[in-house]
């Protein structure tokens, strides 16, 4: 074989060889690009059902959570209901205010969130603790309040790091605003955020910013008063911002309630009541039941109770002499002392034991049952002879210890308990007590006892176990001089009081024991004389009182060191009157804690709010 024959063999074989490479390497690109598609189709199928499952199998729960964090919903408060005076004189109202709030859903971040806020809104250990422990005590999806009354500082702060505070927001509150808390805090009451009780019992008022009647007349009447809430939904951005209001149902506002209260009256109440360091004021209508005025002195800033009270504030409140918290118009429950001895002589005069020229007299003490019973004259020597009128005027103690050892305890607790001591008198304020009328049965059952005869002496002088409130007091006075037709002692001016039917006693008794009153203030032998009103048609009658709070020793009385006691020692002083004596419009009851003899303390004041009273009220209102 040549050389040209091989080199043709050697040419075509390379040929062959490069063609069985070209199909070998087509081959195996083939496979690669089904494997690459083939792997493309999976992850597409993949895709495909993914975007299947969240667009279609869930797409309508996604959709839920994602309006749930773009859509919020708030709820608007209403306008609290206002409170007025008589004639139109604003005692309760609402100031706008904002107030930070924190989300539901951000309380597992609390703790964080909390710790930021603390030099935005100066918060100190003890309040984060306090927070802390409210959040992680909620149970509810409601925001959290986390200060309230946010000043114009706090606004800007919280603006400034609103992007590092996810879950805090601004929302625009009002708080309930008292012009004259000093002078109606006891009547008018306050307002304060729900406990977790309350919520309990009702759910509505568990929404933030909500507060609700705690005490007094905001308490009685806060369905009235509260109103209902509106709703807004809003669109929010990722930091919680509000975008665009989306809809919105209007809140309802509470309703306005008026009351019987004479504003100028109760301020000057108020204001003849501070030189004393604890007392009462009441001026009640006789014919109505009205109450123009009622005082409990002292007072507190109900305005601090409102939002957050702090401790301080709070200490100095329940730290003050004279109790400010405790309402003593109708829970403070006091011995009514003299002012006592009109029931006993209307049940001496009922019962036919005396009469109008009946005598009694009085050495300065009274002997019985192997106990001697001191008038309060008995330095003197006593009154000597007495009759009703003269006993009721001096405030003859010897004249009653002599009626009520005849009556028994049991006659007297009758025309007491007919006149509404014992029992409530209805006002519309919470609290209010029974005070205490004792008989015979009664220390049977309270206090497995039986009755003794030195007891009914102590009774004649409402002393003893008798117990009664200044709103009491006042109810005897109106019902004395109004005909003996029963009032209901109230404060809404538009509430209507069954009409009872007239007290079952002789008008001429009723006549006899007012002629004593008369004397009590108007004549010179009387108790109350320094205290007359000397303006013609202006003259007031009434009855002087005191009551011992403890025993004076006869050593106390021989040394003449009854009046040197520590103050809480002293008796308390009291004077029930009424004005004027011709046409009776008005009664008024004063009551001073410790204050020593109602001649010297209680009565005085009495004067100058009957004087208030004749001046300030006009007539026919």
């Amino acid at each position: 074989m040549g050389p040209s024959k091989n080199l043709s063999c050697c040419l075509l074989t390379f040929q062959e060889n490069t063609i069985v490479s070209k199909q070998d390497q087509t081959l195996s690109f083939t496979r690669r690009a089904m494997m690459l598609l083939s792997m493309q189709g999976v992850l597409t199928l993949g895709l495909v059902g993914r975007l299947y499952y969240l667009q279609i199998a869930q797409g309508k729960n996604f959709k839920i959570l994602s309006d749930k964090n773009r859509i919020q919903t708030i709820y608007t408060p209403p306008r609290r209901g206002f409170i007025y005076d008589r004639s139109g004189i604003i005692l309760a109202n609402n100031r706008i205010t904002y107030r930070s709030v924190l989300d539901p859903d951000e309380k597992e971040n609390s703790r964080e969130i909390l710790e930021k806020l603390r030099g935005i809104l100066q918060y100190d250990d003890a309040t984060i603790a306090a927070l802390w422990e409210q959040i992680k005590k909620s149970k509810r999806r409601l925001p959290i309040s986390l200060k309230d009354n946010l000043s114009w500082d706090e606004l800007a702060q919280l603006e400034l790091h609103a992007p590092d505070l996810l879950g805090v927001t601004v929302e625009k509150d009002q708080s309930r605003f008292y012009p004259y808390p000093l002078e109606t805090c006891h009547v008018i009451g306050y307002v304060a955020a729900a406990s977790e009780r309350e919520v309990d019992t009702d759910p509505t008022i568990g929404i933030t910013g909500n507060r609700i009647g705690k005490n007094g007349l905001e308490k009685t009447y806060d369905t009235h008063l509260r109103g209902k809430h509106g709703l807004k939904q809003v669109e929010v951005n990722a930091t919680r911002r509000v975008v665009r209001d989306i809809s919105s149902i209007p809140s309802i506002s509470g309703d306005d309630i008026t009351l019987t209260i004479d504003f100028p009256l109760q301020q000057a109440v108020h204001d003849i009541l501070q030189r004393e360091i604890s007392g009462t004021g009441i001026v009640l209508d006789v014919h109505t039941g009205a109450v123009l005025a009622a005082v409990s002195h002292p007072g507190f800033d109900c305005n601090l109770m409102t939002t957050q009270i702090s401790k301080g504030d709070w200490q100095k409140i329940v730290q003050q002499q004279g109790k400010p918290l405790n309402n003593k118009i109708i829970s403070g429950q006091y011995s009514p002392g003299s002012t006592f001895k009109m029931m006993v002589a209307l049940a001496g005069l009922t019962a036919g034991v005396i009469d109008e020229d009946t005598q009694f007299f009085c050495p300065g003490h009274y002997d019985a049952h192997g106990h001697r019973f001191h008038c309060w004259n008995w330095k003197q020597g006593g009154h000597g002879t007495m009759d009703l009128q003269h006993a009721l005027a001096a405030s003859c103690d010897v004249y009653f210890y002599s009626l009520a050892s005849l009556l028994g305890v049991d006659k007297i607790a009758a025309v007491a308990q007919a006149f509404g001591f014992g029992d409530c008198t209805g006002i519309e304020l919470n609290g209010e007590k029974k005070g205490l009328v004792p008989t015979k049965n009664w220390k049977r059952i309270v206090k497995q006892q039986a009755w003794s005869p030195g007891e009914t002496i102590n009774v004649s002088i409402g002393q003893g176990y008798v117990l009664s409130t200044p709103l009491q007091l006042v109810k005897m006075m109106a019902q004395l001089v109004n005909g003996l037709h029963p009032v209901t002692p109230h404060l809404l001016k538009d509430r209507k009081n069954p009409i009872l039917p007239r007290l079952p006693y002789d008008p001429e008794h009723i006549k006899i024991i007012l002629d004593g009153m008369e004397q009590t203030v108007n004549s010179p032998w009387g108790t109350a004389y320094a205290s007359r009103i000397a303006t013609p048609g202006q003259e007031m009658g009434g009855k002087t009182g005191s009551t011992q709070v403890s025993r004076i020793s006869q050593q106390q009385r021989q040394a003449g060191t009854v009046n040197d006691r520590p103050y809480h020692l002293k008796e308390h002083s009291l004077f029930v009157g009424y004005a004027p004596i011709q046409l009776p419009r008005f009664a008024v009851s004063v009551l001073v804690e410790h204050g020593g003899g109602g001649a010297k303390v209680a009565a005085p004041l009495a004067k100058e709010i009957m004087i208030a009273a004749q001046r300030l009220v006009p007539v026919g209102v």
